[in-house]
């Protein structure tokens, strides 16, 4: 004999009492049902949870940048500013199609500073018109055009970039940005700090020849020993499960072992050279 449970024993959603629940919000627990569910990267919310910063960490990020000049959009307006300059020079010197040429390079510069979206081809369509129209003069030389081009290729395809531009990104893309500016940072300056402590033990005796040995030692000993305690830092503050998450574990592992292991080679490497610095100082 199975006993009855009644409707209103049952339970009901927070928004729509009038609803039975069919799950539970996995940040408040509230219950919510069918018409309520909001699913935010993987993740069940109720509505009012789904548009918390906390929960939608990428649509945050992307608001926070979106419509935001970048780098790039400021290296462009700096260049831009030099091509005026060169212009008002070609001009005295009765140049007129450098004059000219200057002129509309910035006219783009200045688009692409402004964030109207036909100055990313235009950063893209300069460098190439100028290979094209130097060929024949410069020859050779007009090959060095190819570098600004494959730098307005990378802007051109630059995720932040886009985003100045109001241009929507893939949410993979928009998260390997967030994991690049935002996911636990100390953890990668603390890598980058421990790779450096570890390589330039072995090279700084060279730089004895300099004089400046001594006082480099105890710099980069000072570059191990920062990497190691941010390393830790870093470390304690990963939570994979916290909204957002904190990540990089093993980065923050690889800084403190490599902080450890570039500590130890300064002793074995300069350990006589140690004894006499400060055996020569006590005497």
């Amino acid at each position: 004999m199975s006993a009855e449970v009644s409707s209103g024993a049952l339970p009901r959603c927070a928004l729509h009492p009038d609803a039975l629940a069919g799950a539970t919000c996995q940040r408040c627990g509230g219950f919510v049902c069918t018409a309520c569910t909001t699913w935010v990267m993987g993740r069940m919310y109720c509505p009012p949870c789904a548009v918390r910063p906390e929960v939608n960490y990428l649509e945050t990020f992307r608001l926070g940048l979106w419509g935001r000049r970048d780098g790039s959009a400021w290296l462009v307006g700096g260049v831009t500013v030099v091509l005026v300059g060169l212009a008002l020079v070609a001009l005295m010197a009765g140049d007129v199609g450098t004059t000219l040429a200057c002129l509309g390079s910035a006219g783009v510069g200045v688009a692409f500073f402004l964030g109207m979206r036909w100055a990313r081809m235009g950063l893209l369509a300069m460098p190439l018109l100028a290979m094209l129209i130097t060929a024949q003069s410069l020859g050779a030389p007009a090959l060095l055009f190819f570098i600004p081009l494959m730098v307005a290729v990378n802007v051109f395809r630059d995720t932040r970039s886009r985003l100045f531009f109001r241009l929507d990104v893939p949410e993979r893309e928009l998260h390997q940005l967030w994991d690049l500016r935002i996911n636990n940072p100390l953890a990668r300056h603390a890598l980058s700090l421990s790779v450096g402590s570890l390589f330039l033990p072995v090279f700084a005796p060279l730089l004895s020849f300099f004089g400046v040995w001594s006082a480099l030692t105890f710099v980069f000993a000072a570059m191990a020993m920062l990497a190691l305690i941010l390393g830790l830092v870093a470390l304690r503050r990963v939570d994979p499960e916290a909204r957002p998450p904190i990540g990089r574990r093993w980065e923050a592992l690889g800084a403190v072992c490599l902080a450890l292991v570039a500590l130890a080679l300064w002793g074995v490497l300069h350990r006589t050279r140690m004894v006499e610095l400060f055996g020569g100082a006590v005497d």
